[in-house]
């Protein structure tokens, strides 16, 4: 591996990591409860094991498995569009096994009643286990020790085999439930983190940071949209002569800033009047949750100190941390005085885009403050003016 072009990347390892933030969108609009997907992916994992499948496939199917909600942030109502969608952004991912539509068709059944009306063995293997897996569990929350639980899945099988499920992955599943510790994992996510690690090969591949930008680019999409942000960040990288590793590592962090507002309500979010103070406090704790989805990260160290320092300022004010002016990094400094020209230069709910000359001076206050690092800001005006 080449350390200045390449980064390790394990797509399970970032996908568990982000599922933190994914699951609590899903908990937030779908009401299911913590570590789902995790839940999903184990009893996935559990079945693939059952019809024996071979180490890449277990691979894929772990992470198809923990990003089936990928989309729900964006398109909440389970429907075409929403598959379509989430179909479109696992493509951008690198599965191993190159299997086609398995997030697009998760949402059908076998008797062909599903959203698409695929019937049968037209649906793809993958999407039969995940669709099995997410039903079970969004039906009978399976984080709880419940026996009498255990008894209604086994009267809902009966009654669904052949009609949502296939009577194949039915008899599988019962064969991988019929263990004790099956029901016991499911209801610590150390147990199921332990499992699926201990159930996975090693598939970490070594990618040149651009590519990796592209991953994380679709976690970016999901909260901002289309934007320019990176193109900020790319013009200042290349302003301060950053080499190519410095560069992309900051992209990269830029590419992942809010990753953290996956915690935040979407009521919250999508306010169009004033917050309160109680709902400013909610939204303020958006970088800890950055730091919090993507401290698990193999070789991401900087890259998580980088993105989740958005909003500290250089008087040790800031959050989450309050961190003081010698604690911020170059890095830390451009990032922050770039997310406040971005918010500020782009149209909001309750005002319009300020012009670059009024963005300007609106951060030179912020900076005779000691808000912001003085001459990145200078360089700023002189970059985009």
């Amino acid at each position: 591996m080449d350390k200045k072009k390449e980064i390790q990347f394990n797509l399970n390892n970032f996908l568990l990591s982000v599922s933190l933030g994914l699951e609590l969108v899903e908990k937030d609009i779908h009401s299911t409860t913590n570590n789902h997907s995790k839940r999903v992916a184990y009893i996935s994992l559990k079945i693939g094991q059952q019809l024996n499948l071979k180490p890449q496939e277990l691979s894929d199917l772990c992470a198809y498995s923990l990003a089936h909600n990928v989309a729900l942030k964006k398109k909440s109502e389970y429907n075409k569009e929403h598959l379509e969608l989430t179909q479109e952004l696992v493509d951008k991912l690198p599965f191993l096994c190159g299997y086609r539509d398995v997030l697009k068709y998760y949402r059908e059944y076998f008797d062909g009643s599903g959203i698409f009306g695929l019937k049968n063995n037209d649906i793809p293997l993958f999407s039969q286990i995940i669709s099995f897996s997410h039903i079970l569990d969004d039906k009978f929350d399976l984080s709880g020790d419940n026996i009498e639980n255990r008894k209604g899945i086994v009267a809902f099988l009966e009654q669904e085999e052949e009609v949502l499920f296939s009577k194949e992955i039915v008899d599988k599943f019962l064969d991988a439930s019929s263990t004790i510790d099956f029901w016991l994992d499911m209801q610590n996510e150390n147990d199921i983190l332990y499992f699926i690690f201990g159930s996975l090969y090693d598939f970490t591949i070594s990618p040149r940071f651009e590519e990796v930008l592209t991953f994380t680019s679709v976690f970016d999409s999901l909260i901002e949209g289309e934007n320019n942000f990176l193109d900020l960040c790319s013009k200042m990288s290349d302003f301060y002569k950053f080499d190519h590793k410095d560069k992309y590592t900051f992209l990269i962090a830029a590419s992942l800033h809010k990753i953290g507002k996956l915690a935040i309500p979407k009521k919250i979010l999508d306010k169009k009047e004033s917050l309160t103070d109680a709902e400013y406090e909610v939204i303020k704790s958006y970088p800890y949750y950055t730091k919090k989805i993507l401290n698990n990260l193999m070789g991401f160290n900087d890259i998580t100190n980088w993105a989740c320092r958005v909003q500290e300022s250089i008087d040790g004010t800031g959050y989450p941390y309050k961190l003081s002016g010698k604690e911020l990094s170059l890095k830390d400094r451009l990032m922050a005085v770039l997310n406040i020209y971005y918010s500020l230069i782009n149209k909001k709910s309750y005002r319009n885009a300020y012009s670059h000359n009024e963005s300007i001076e609106i951060m030179r206050k912020l900076a005779i403050t000691s808000k912001l690092d003085s001459s990145i800001v200078e360089d700023v005006d002189t970059q985009f003016s």
